[in-house]
């Protein structure tokens, strides 16, 4: 006897539930520390590899491209054994089979799970939130979506956080008339102090975007459409 199993050991299916950063990132350590060792499925709602959100608001503003933002070519997951799943939202997980559920009814049995699903935008739950002309700024269908306004015309961007100032700069760069609405007596009130917010805010006025703060929205006018105001 040589003491060698004649049969392969087989290798952990491992499969993550979301196709972003953090995902990509677990992936890229486990191909680095232990190569081979799991059969990796990584399934994404998006119908794209991850890519760097970081830098949606340059794509936005059309400082970077489709091709800046992605942080791995199609060949690396082909060389590292992982099998992508885009546009695969999951349904259901069922722990006692072992067993992520997808949205289309196809089920796929794993060894371990890791959930990296990140988050979701919200719509204010105001009247009008649905109308056609209004959108998020989360992923890349939103950038694409901003990306096709004309330039010259309006654009309202409500909330003053990180995201939405962002998006009022990407918005401006590409030539649109920007307000930017504010609930709170200043911009990013999370992480400035008063008087770092006002150098802010300053900042951005000279960016030709309107800020206006202490701005409660309540209601969007439109009938199929968001409509502007002529005042």
């Amino acid at each position: 006897m040589t003491g060698i199993d004649p049969q392969p050991r087989q290798r952990e299916r491992l499969v993550i539930v979301g196709g972003g950063m953090a995902g990509l990132r677990l992936v890229e350590e486990l191909v680095a520390v232990a190569p081979g060792l799991h059969d990796i499925v990584m399934v994404g709602s998006e119908p794209r590899p991850p890519y760097n959100r970081v830098l949606l608001s340059s794509y936005l503003a059309g400082d970077t491209d489709a091709r800046d933002i992605a942080l791995r070519l199609p060949s690396w997951y082909e060389d590292c054994g992982v099998t992508l799943r885009h546009g695969s939202a999951v349904s259901a997980i069922l722990p006692e089979r072992c067993e992520v559920v997808l949205a289309s009814g196809e089920r796929l049995a794993y060894d371990r799970l890791v959930l990296a699903t990140g988050s979701n935008a919200i719509r204010l739950p105001i009247p009008g939130h649905r109308l056609q002309g209004i959108t998020t700024f989360r992923d890349v269908a939103d950038a694409e979506a901003l990306r096709a306004a004309e330039p010259g015309s309006a654009a309202v961007v409500i909330g003053g956080g990180l995201l939405g100032i962002e998006a009022a700069y990407g918005l401006a760069r590409r030539g649109l008339a920007v307000t930017l609405l504010h609930i709170m007596p200043r911009l990013m009130e999370r992480q400035l102090d008063a008087p770092a917010a006002a150098l802010l805010k300053c900042a951005i006025e000279k960016l030709s975007i309107k800020v206006v703060l202490e701005a409660r929205t309540t209601a969007i006018d439109g009938e199929d459409r968001a409509r502007r105001h002529p005042r």
